[in-house]
């Protein structure tokens, strides 16, 4: 009976290859509180059902533009998961709205916000100005296949902001919760 334990194990680890090390499940979506007016609208997502999927409507009141419209994003984290937030190193500074876009969501969020799929938001950083509209999110999930092999375990909140020409005009708190996983193949 012992020696099966060690095989067992090790058909698993060599099974446990390609793919995550991590699940990711949204906990809040929280709008970050403004003092001027709302140029991005968060307002209508909501978080829903046993899968906690986004849904909802995004409304943007202005084209943005690379000239007068900044984005940042800023991530903490709570590995504890006992309330103790702190920041960590990564984060996209304050740049131009598209090439913000273009290189984190671009590049980190493109599996998660599938254009035509789950949201018609064009927020790859591929059409600028991001037009003004009413745009959908549906069913979105967290997709960690385009994410950093490694992440930090615990809760994870991501602070996007939005700006125009330095002034607060949107933003939004996203909290997950990431746990380790084995994927099987």
């Amino acid at each position: 009976m012992w020696p099966s334990v060690p095989l067992a194990f090790l058909l698993l680890a060599t099974t446990c290859r390609g793919g995550k090390l991590y699940n990711v499940e949204l906990q809040l979506f929280d709008i970050l509180k403004l003092e001027q007016e709302t140029i991005i609208d968060f307002g209508d997502v909501r978080i829903m059902g046993r899968e906690r999927s986004l849904n909802g409507t995004v409304h943007i009141t202005q084209d943005m533009d690379a000239d007068n419209f900044q984005m940042s994003v800023d991530f903490q984290t709570d590995p504890l998961r006992n309330g103790e937030w702190r920041k960590i190193v990564f984060s996209v500074p304050l740049m131009n709205i598209c090439e913000a876009m273009r290189l984190y969501i671009g590049s980190y969020g493109k599996s998660t916000l599938r254009l035509g799929e789950n949201t018609n938001l064009p927020f790859d950083g591929q059409q600028c100005p991001l037009p003004k509209g009413t745009y959908y999110i549906r069913e979105m999930l967290m997709n960690t296949d385009t994410w950093p092999e490694i992440m930090p375990i615990g809760n994870l909140k991501s602070n996007f902001r939005f700006f125009k020409q330095g002034k607060a005009i949107g933003g939004v708190s996203v909290q997950t919760e990431i746990s380790q996983s084995l994927k099987l193949l």
